[in-house]
């Protein structure tokens, strides 16, 4: 038996089982008498548990871990440290893991595969903005709710795991197959080691293979730092190509042409899911050109299958605008023509004179008359044709041809002038943005459109990122100094600190500093002094209380107030958590976090399965209502041989849910199905069900 099943430890946390073995701790179920619930405990393995600088980085590091708070995070309760044990406890999770699902289903369904990607990516974002790199993301850290909800654990703990000069071992195999190339090579690593970490789940998840593998840990961490993994489209050609190339970019071996951060993943998955059809441009991906050469292009939607292209100089042709485009006369490739093609012409042509002859022996009425008829006549419609083309052009020097709408955001306008000098650019107005300045961020008419040449196309130009001085507001007091970073467009965060010379209350600095340009609509950091150092203090229960009352109070006490927006049913501003419970002592300048309500209870989305008649046939429409709210259509050619369909549909609480159908050539939708859905747990029965639904929509 375990030898720690059964300890009481701190007195509160009694374990009860065995619930994970890794790599550096063992994980238990345990009960917390005093607040009643149960929690998960990680106690560290005794080789980590003896080294001292571990220990030491370990405990500083836990405590900034404790503070993360985020729906896509474990949260972290308590630290505990003594000369034999040392354990976090954290929030239970009753799930299973990502490598579990993910082992369960082989491949995913991309639109499963980016919903939990997306998850990860917010929690990871979270963490780098207080600087946390996890360096250890991988399926098995990864927790996994019925209702796909992620939760991302360990984080902090990996980066003390490697050892200067360690050999990977068998142990760490779990691990290096999603290390980035720099983490195998002992180098820094930063948040895009994560990102790359995230980008070989995804490719994992698509393909369901890992981009790389071998016997042993060192040959993968070898193939991480040196071997190019095979596009996800050559294992699975199923995967949409421009959810491929965001795989591609996070998993580049150079940090720098990696994303950059979180969000700017988030930012192009977000784009891939308005349009699966995307297809993104990455310059470093464009090697130089030729016979195998293999290059991105951005695609619009239904106009081109694939954005890669396997180009062959052979059959290159020259994309020209249509205007100087010019019909050339066919010629004949006399080298495939053979003596039997002459002789078969020859024959036609005596033909034609024999029977030339025959109608002048017969004495029929001569051809010449019609024959210069229509030779007059086509010179007449021909030259009204020219007439009229000239009389045109004098009038509109651009013709009457018609083009197609290009993609002018991002280009000056003097390129797009320069390029596309059959319609009228001209600048409309100039708004500040994140585009350089003299760059065209938005267009009237949008792209693909047919429009005719010489229209004016009116355009909007950057000026660029407004960039504005940091108000002083050093010595204010605190809600002044907030109030006057608002009105110059800023966020404010603040947060407290000890200082000897500036009065508690009252504001010491601001990061940016005072006078320093920065963009527009930056977060200002501001630092509030709490006074000299004082004694201990304890902490006051808040829960309940209005934000304003909270942060009034620990402010009086010298504490910092750090804000956690939750949705939640309860008012707006209502506290409804502390991360430093009530009673607790501690000292001035602790931050204390507050789960704080939006007011807000956010919506989720769910597959609804709806059951279709085996005897159905023929192109229908469904469409989803949730409390009488249409929020879903979706469109089959055949439901022939179709047991259902799934729907995907949002919202909070529990509603009623209603699905109609409508036949391509009827009149008039009909109720299939209506169901009552929890939204908080996913859970929904069917309350009635017609299944002559599909016959009447029919007219039958």
């Amino acid at each position: 038996m375990d030898r720690n099943i059964g300890k009481k430890l701190d007195g509160r946390y009694e374990i009860t089982e065995l619930i994970g073995i890794g790599g550096m701790a063992d994980v238990y179920k345990a009960i917390d008498i005093i607040d009643d619930r149960v929690v998960a405990v990680k106690i560290l393995k005794t080789e980590f548990s003896n080294d001292d600088e571990f220990l030491r980085r370990f405990r500083n590091e836990s405590k900034a871990i404790a503070v993360l708070s985020h729906p896509n995070i474990v949260k972290i309760y308590d630290v505990g440290f003594t000369e034999k044990i040392q354990f976090i406890v954290m929030e239970y999770i009753d799930g299973i893991t990502l490598k579990e699902f993910m082992e369960q289903q082989g491949i995913l369904k991309w639109k499963d595969a980016i919903h939990f990607i997306i998850q990860i990516l917010r929690a990871l974002q979270h963490a780098h903005d207080r600087g946390i790199v996890h360096r250890d993301i991988k399926p098995q850290n990864i927790m996994l709710f019925p209702d796909g909800t992620i939760k991302v654990m360990d984080f902090g703990i990996a980066r003390f795991a490697r050892e200067e000069g360690k050999t990977l071992s068998d142990k760490a195999i779990g691990s290096v197959h999603y290390i980035s190339p720099e983490q195998a090579r002992g180098d820094i690593t930063d948040e895009k080691s994560d990102i790359y970490s995230v980008g070989v789940m995804l490719y994992e998840m698509l393909t369901g293979q890992k981009p790389f593998d071998a016997d042993n840990p060192v040959s993968v961490a070898l193939m991480h730092m040196q071997s190019k993994a095979k596009n996800p489209r050559e294992i699975n050609e199923t995967i949409p190509e421009g959810l491929e190339d965001i795989v591609i970019r996070a998993m580049q071996k150079d940090a720098s042409k990696r994303y950059q951060s979180a969000s700017e993943m988030i930012k192009d998955i977000e784009e891939f899911k308005r349009n699966p059809s995307i297809v993104f441009e990455y310059k470093y991906l464009t090697p130089p050109v030729d016979e195998n050469t293999r290059y991105f292009e951005p695609v619009s939607s239904g106009k081109t299958e694939g954005g890669t292209v396997d180009i062959d100089r052979n059959k290159i042709k020259s994309k020209v605008p249509k205007m100087f485009k010019q019909k050339a006369k066919s010629k004949p490739e006399y080298d495939d023509y053979d003596d039997d093609d002459y002789d078969d012409y020859d024959d036609d042509y005596d033909d034609d004179d024999d029977d030339y002859d025959d109608r002048r022996r017969g004495g029929g009425r001569s051809l010449i008359v019609p024959v210069l008829g229509a030779i007059t006549a086509a010179v007449v419609i021909i030259a009204a044709f020219f007439i009229t083309n000239m009389i045109i052009k004098i009038i509109s020097p651009y013709g009457v041809e018609t083009y197609t709408m290009p993609n002018l955001v991002g280009m000056t306008i003097t390129d797009a002038q320069s390029q596309y000098p059959y319609f009228r650019i001209v600048e409309l107005s100039e708004e500040y943005s994140e585009y350089p300045t003299g760059v065209i961020i938005e267009q009237p008419i949008s792209e693909g459109s047919s429009v005719k040449a010489g229209r004016e196309i009116k355009v909007k130009i950057s000026r660029g990122v407004r960039m504005i001085p940091v108000p002083d507001v050093s010595n204010y007091e605190q809600t002044r100094a907030v109030a006057i970073l608002k009105d110059a467009g800023f966020y404010a965060n603040t947060t407290s600190r000890i200082d000897e010379n500036v009065t508690a209350g009252f504001v010491i600095e601001t990061d940016p500093p005072a006078n320093q340009s920065v963009k527009y609509g930056s977060s200002i950091t501001v630092y509030v002094s709490l006074g000299p150092e004082q004694e201990d203090v304890i902490v006051p229960k808040l829960v309940g209380m209005s934000i304003e009352d909270a942060t009034k109070l620990l402010t009086e006490k010298k504490l910092v107030t750090k804000i956690n927006p939750v949705d939640s049913k309860e008012p707006e501003g209502t506290v409804l958590s502390q991360s430093v419970e009530y009673l607790e002592i501690v000292g001035p300048g602790t931050e204390i976090v507050l789960d704080v309500s939006t007011g807000v209870v956010k919506e989720k989305s769910y597959y609804l399965t709806v059951d279709i008649p085996s005897d159905a046939d023929g192109a229908y429409t469904f469409t989803v209502y949730v409390d009488g709210n249409e929020i879903a259509s979706e469109a089959v050619s055949d439901v022939y041989r179709k047991d259902s369909i799934q729907l995907t549909i949002s919202g909070n609480e529990t509603k009623t849910v209603i699905v109609e159908v409508k036949y391509a050539y009827g009149t008039r939708p009909v109720k299939l199905a209506e169901y009552v859905m929890d939204f908080e747990t996913g859970k929904y029965y069917q309350v009635s069900y017609n299944s002559y639904a599909f016959e009447e929509a029919k007219g039958y």
